[in-house]
């Protein structure tokens, strides 16, 4: 009787091994297939990153050519900007109609939370841990977002103002013409200061009265301060393509300085002006006009171009102090480097102390070319002009080209038709009362006088940019952003195209040399 239950007790130990076994070896097995997937998906997605970026460095190659051959013909009806968003057009056209596989997403409706957080951590029913990154707010789930690559295709605004910004602003401040443009330091302040805040009031009173004429066109949300915020943005002007003419058929010094110095000056006002906008936004949200918030608001903007100015300033001061009284000049190629790491740090000092790395990075060039470049040696001279440029030329070169690409990409356009035009009104009569009313003023006090053909090319000069379509992008999660965004694309499109392409032939019209 005692073997018989020992037998069982064996058989039972046996039987419970055995099952112990066959579990684990199923776990085992349920766990490479798991360990496979995520590798076949980090596969995927790794073929999918490297395909853009085989496309974006596609764009770039062919800019380079194309311009490559313009130049060789002496051809100037249209600008690299130009060609940039027009290739990047027809590449996002071909991404969102021939890209294959869409994205695997899962939508889950039965989360409730306030706000969407950066990052959020899921935890599923087999006890594993996720984490996810929020990169984009969706309005309508009913919209198809697309295959993999054409969510690529959209990027985290920030990389604009972190990464390709800084270099573009830093040369306009280090490549300037400093003669010519300190001799015209008193209107090119005029136009960026005084003019820039005409366009935004100008440009944000004609927009609200459109909501008010056309209230079922725009969405409710669209109140004045919204048209004020839109005012700024798009009071930042970026006439790379005239200026690229004027340099190329030597027009008047004067005019070039004028131009080139109001834009550049004008990029880090809007920037600011844009930011104060939004805080008074933000502070006074659903609580109407505030005086103290207005007056609050005020304040922000010229505590933070003032810091900016400080800071960047005196980084390029530093800057010159350390290759002049240092031998590091013995060493061209480190003197380089240090050269652009302080002045790439000036944009992440201003940042991090909540100013405006944009203003800050363009002083900070400003004061380098006054004053370090003339302690650099001949060879970190020459390296320095060409790595910036260089940088400068890859960088606007990408941000057009995403512009062309993010007409197709970007899944959340608003195309009113009527709000687009208002736009261009509301662009236009806010360019007229600002250049007109404020060089009749100049024209009072100056020696040299802002000619009637001067004040109508600088008119006609006021393209848009790679700035406003960068600020315009850092918020879209409403329609009213939305709305914005969608109108600065065809702005831009059509002053570098149209303007661009006619400058020669309003040169000649208006017999400028």
């Amino acid at each position: 009787m005692a073997v018989c239950r020992s037998n069982l007790s064996l058989l039972a130990c046996f039987l419970l091994l055995s099952f112990s076994a066959i579990v684990e070896t199923q776990n085992e097995d349920s766990g490479k297939v798991k360990e496979k997937e995520a590798a076949e998906k980090e596969r995927k997605y790794s073929a999918t990153h490297t395909a853009f970026l085989l496309v974006m460095m596609f764009l770039l190659i062919i800019t380079v050519l194309t311009v490559w051959f313009f130049k060789v013909k002496r051809w100037r009806f249209l600008h690299e900007t130009g060609f940039c968003m027009i290739y990047g057009l027809v590449i996002g056209f071909l991404i969102k109609y021939l890209s294959g596989n869409k994205r695997e997403a899962v939508t889950h409706t039965n989360c409730t939370i306030s706000t969407a957080p950066k990052k959020l951590y899921i935890s599923t029913s087999n006890a594993s841990l996720y984490s996810c990154t929020l990169s984009g707010v969706v309005l309508n789930s009913g919209i198809d977002q697309g295959s993999e690559l054409m969510q690529m295709a959209v990027f985290d605004p920030e990389i604009f103002f972190y990464v390709l910004l800084p270099p573009i602003i830093f040369y306009a401040g280090y490549d300037m013409k400093k003669r010519f443009f300190f001799r015209n330091i008193g209107a090119i302040l005029t136009y960026a200061f005084v003019g820039t805040t005409i366009s935004c009031m100008v440009f944000g009173g004609t927009m609200y009265a459109y909501t008010k004429i056309y209230p079922h066109h725009v969405d409710k949300d669209f109140d004045f301060l919204e048209c004020l915020l839109f005012g700024a943005l798009i009071s930042a002007t970026d006439p790379v393509t005239v200026l690229a003419i004027f340099h190329d058929l030597h027009v008047d010094v004067d005019l070039y300085a004028l131009v080139f110095g109001e834009s550049v000056m004008n990029d880090a006002v809007a920037i600011v002006l844009f930011r104060s906008v939004e805080t008074y936004v933000l502070d006074s949200a659903g609580t109407g006009f505030q005086v103290d918030k207005f007056f609050e608001s005020v304040g922000v903007f010229i505590g933070v171009f003032s810091g900016s100015f400080f800071l960047g300033f005196v980084m390029g001061l530093v800057t010159a102090l350390v290759t002049k009284l240092t031998k590091i000049s013995e060493f061209p190629l480190l003197e380089t480097a240090l050269f652009f790491l302080l002045s790439w740090t000036t944009f992440l000092m201003a940042e991090a102390a909540n100013l405006t790395g944009i203003v800050a990075v363009l002083f900070c060039g400003i004061s380098q070319a006054h004053y370090t470049y003339n302690n650099l040696s001949e060879e970190s001279k020459q390296n320095t002009k060409q790595t910036f440029a260089f940088l400068n030329f890859l960088a606007e070169s990408f941000i057009f080209s995403y512009m062309g690409l993010s007409v197709f990409t970007f899944q959340h356009h608003q195309w009113n038709i009527g709000f687009i035009s208002w736009t261009f009104l509301a662009m236009t009569l806010g360019r007229l009362l600002n250049v007109y009313p404020l060089s009749f003023l100049l024209n009072m006090r100056r020696h040299r006088k802002i000619s009637y053909k001067f004040q109508h090319m600088m008119v006609f000069a006021g393209l848009r940019g790679a700035v406003a379509f960068a600020l315009a992008m850092r918020n879209t999660e409403s329609v009213p952003r939305q709305m914005m965004l969608t109108s600065v694309l065809i702005v831009v499109f059509v002053t570098v195209i149209f303007n661009g392409g006619t400058t020669v032939w309003v040169l000649s019209l208006l017999k400028i040399r």
